[in-house]
């Protein structure tokens, strides 16, 4: 009986977790807000805070206000995930006519970045574009957003495995309008951080104080993909 009610949950969840995605709703978006928020302030997204401000101190060319080059540099990266979701959902669209297959996919890339967040499965994430090689196809007052949208296309251990579910996700549903939606939420509370620190100083050192804490998003991170990918193949094998 409980076998039963177990597989019944599971069913109830993915119906939840697609009708979500498909149609999102205040509640959906604030949570898919909340988790580039938390995926920004992992370990690894921290320890590079100071690097990506160092490295957008050499925009000052054209004597550009710090915050400015902060927030056309988060432009970018907020520009290259709305264009994954956009392409998710396209493809989700044109390919989602193969029932049970798309469902199945997600739910293992769920439970394999699971293991990878998790420590248990160890994968070599794509390396993405160089922003360096970015910035020097546009004008100067251009660099900031082009080395951010490369940026933003460029892998990172603590934000990679999550993005990729949730892209994943986005593809199931197949809207494409819904895609961008989202992926503008996660963009918005991943570059959070980084728009702090860029336009007030005083926030960085309470923001690098956070890595004691964000040691446990990873994990944290983790074990929801692997519950979710776990419920998905249950719904769909029984």
């Amino acid at each position: 009986m409980s076998a039963l009610a177990l597989a019944d949950w599971a069913r109830t969840s993915e119906e939840l977790l697609r009708s979500s995605l498909a149609q999102p709703g205040p509640f959906t978006l604030g949570l898919v807000f909340a988790g580039g928020l938390l995926t920004s302030l992992g370990p690894c997204s921290l320890s590079l805070l100071p690097v990506t401000l160092a490295y957008l101190a050499g925009f000052d060319t054209d004597n550009t206000r710090p915050w400015l080059r902060s927030l056309s540099f988060s432009g970018g990266i907020v520009a290259s995930l709305v264009l994954l979701g956009l392409a998710s959902g396209w493809l989700g669209h044109l390919y989602g006519q193969v029932p049970g297959l798309i469902p199945t996919l997600v739910a293992i890339l769920a439970v394999v970045m699971g293991l990878n967040l998790l420590g248990l499965l160890r994968l070599p994430l794509p390396a993405g574009p160089d922003p360096n090689q970015w910035r020097q196809k546009v004008p100067a007052p251009l660099a900031p957003l082009a080395a951010g949208l490369a940026f933003g296309l460029a892998a990172s251990p603590c934000t990679t495995p999550v993005l990729a579910v949730l892209l994943a996700w986005i593809a199931q549903a197949g809207n494409p309008l819904a895609g961008m939606a989202l992926l503008t939420c996660f963009a918005t509370g991943q570059v959070m951080p980084l728009l702090l620190a860029g336009t007030v100083a005083a926030w960085m050192p309470r923001l690098l104080a956070l890595r004691a804490l964000g040691q446990w998003v990873p994990p944290i991170s983790g074990v929801v993909l692997l519950i979710t990918g776990g419920l998905t193949l249950l719904a769909q094998w029984t």
